[in-house]
C-alpha cells in the first residue's frame, strides 16, 4: 500500500512540475503577444471619461436616452447622407475607433454600448432586442437627414445587429465583422441564458455549455492549466453540432431587405466566422461576403491577445491581420459610400 501511494505522490508530483516548467516557458514564448497598443479606454469601457471626444472637425457629446447610450459624432462637413451606428464586441465597448474613424470621412456616426450602462443590462445575457427603439426614436427626434441608416457590429456586435435587421426594417445597411448566424448563450454564468430578448421572451439559442467535453478540456481548460492560448472556436462548432435543433437557432433573416456585407478572417479561432458568413448567405443570397487570408477575429495583433489571466488565440498573422485590417476597411468605406449617396 505504502508502495502504491509513493508511487503515485511521485506521479503527482512529476506532473505539477512538468506543468510548473511548461508555464514559464509559454511566459517567455508568448510574453510579446500583444503587438498593438490597446487605447485608454479599454481598462474600463464603461467609463466614459477615458474616451478621447476631443477630435478635429467632428463634435462629439454623449447620448443619455433611455436605453440608448454611447456617442455621437457629428463632422463639421458632413458629406454622406444618413447615419452609421456601430457596436463592438463581448467586451460591451461600443467600437468608438470605428465611429471616430467614419466621422472623421464624414459620415454621422454612433458608438453605441449593448450592455453595461444606465438603463440596460448590466452584462451580456438577455439584451432586449427592443432597446433599439430608443436609438430610432432619438434619430427620428433629433436628426433631419436620417437615412440611410447603416449598422455595423463586431463580433457579438453583429450577432446583435443581425437579430436587430430581422425585426427593425428602418435598417438599411449591414456591416458584419466577424459575424454570427446563429444565437449564442450569453456570457453570464450567473444568469445564463440566451444572450437576446424580444417581447419579454428569450430568443432560442445554442448552448455552449453542452459542446464536447473533450473539445473543451482540449481548447480551454488544458491551455488555461499550461498558460498557452485558449481557442473557443471548437468549443461553439462541437456545440453547433450536439444540438439537433439548431437550424431552430439561426438568426431569422429569409425577410430582411438590409443590403448586407460581411468581413471575415478565415483563420479565425473564436468562432467560425467564414462558415456562419456562408450560412447567413444562403439566407440572404445577395450578401457580400469578403474572407481575408492569415487573417484572425480581430485583424490586429499576432493572433493571439494576453489577457493578463489568460491568453486567447483570436488568430492570424502579424502580416495577415495588418494587411486584412487595411483592405478591409476599404471594402467598408466603398459599400457606405455605395450605399449613403
Amino acid at each position: 500500500m505504502k508502495k502504491i501511494f509513493f508511487r503515485i505522490f511521485t506521479v503527482v508530483i512529476i506532473i505539477l512540475a512538468l506543468v510548473f516548467i511548461i508555464r514559464i516557458y509559454n511566459d517567455h514564448k508568448y510574453k510579446d503577444t500583444n503587438t498593438f497598443k490597446f487605447p485608454e479606454y479599454y481598462k474600463d469601457v464603461t467609463d466614459i471619461s477615458l474616451y478621447p471626444i476631443d477630435i478635429d472637425g467632428v463634435d462629439v457629446t454623449y447620448v443619455d436616452e433611455g436605453r440608448m447610450q454611447g456617442f455621437r459624432f457629428v463632422p463639421k462637413e458632413k458629406s454622406h447622407k444618413g447615419l452609421v451606428i456601430c457596436f463592438g464586441g463581448s467586451d460591451g465597448g461600443p467600437n468608438f475607433e470605428t465611429a471616430k474613424r467614419l466621422a472623421e470621412e464624414g459620415y454621422e456616426t454612433f458608438a453605441l454600448f449593448m450592455f453595461g450602462m444606465k438603463n440596460q443590462e448590466q452584462t451580456l445575457t438577455k439584451i432586449p432586442l427592443e432597446q433599439f427603439e430608443d436609438v430610432i426614436s432619438y434619430i427620428n427626434k433629433n436628426i433631419k437627414d436620417n437615412k440611410p441608416i447603416s449598422v455595423l457590429g463586431a463580433s457579438k456586435g453583429a450577432e446583435y445587429a443581425l437579430n436587430l435587421a430581422s425585426k427593425y426594417p428602418e435598417i438599411d445597411n449591414l456591416i458584419l465583422m466577424a459575424p454570427a448566424s446563429y444565437n449564442f448563450a450569453g456570457l453570464d454564468f450567473k444568469d445564463y441564458g440566451s444572450s437576446w430578448t424580444y417581447k419579454g421572451e428569450e430568443l432560442p439559442y445554442i448552448d455552449i455549455k453542452k459542446s464536447s467535453l473533450n473539445s473543451f478540456f482540449k481548447n480551454i481548460i488544458g491551455p488555461a492549466i499550461i498558460k498557452s492560448p485558449i481557442s473557443f472556436k471548437e468549443t461553439y462548432n462541437s456545440a453547433i453540432e450536439e444540438d439537433s435543433t439548431s437550424q431552430e437557432k439561426l438568426i431569422p433573416i429569409k425577410d430582411v431587405k438590409a443590403n448586407i456585407l460581411m468581413i471575415v478572417g478565415e483563420d479565425d479561432l473564436m468562432w467560425d466566422s467564414l462558415a456562419m458568413a456562408n450560412k447567413i448567405k444562403e439566407q440572404t443570397p445577395n450578401a457580400k461576403i469578403y474572407s481575408y487570408k492569415g487573417a484572425g477575429h480581430i485583424f490586429a495583433g499576432n493572433g493571439i491577445l494576453d489577457l493578463g489571466k489568460i491568453r486567447v488565440a483570436t488568430g492570424g498573422t502579424a502580416e495577415g491581420n495588418e494587411k486584412a485590417k487595411s483592405e478591409s476597411r476599404k471594402t467598408i468605406y466603398d459599400f457606405l459610400k455605395e450605399n449613403h449617396k
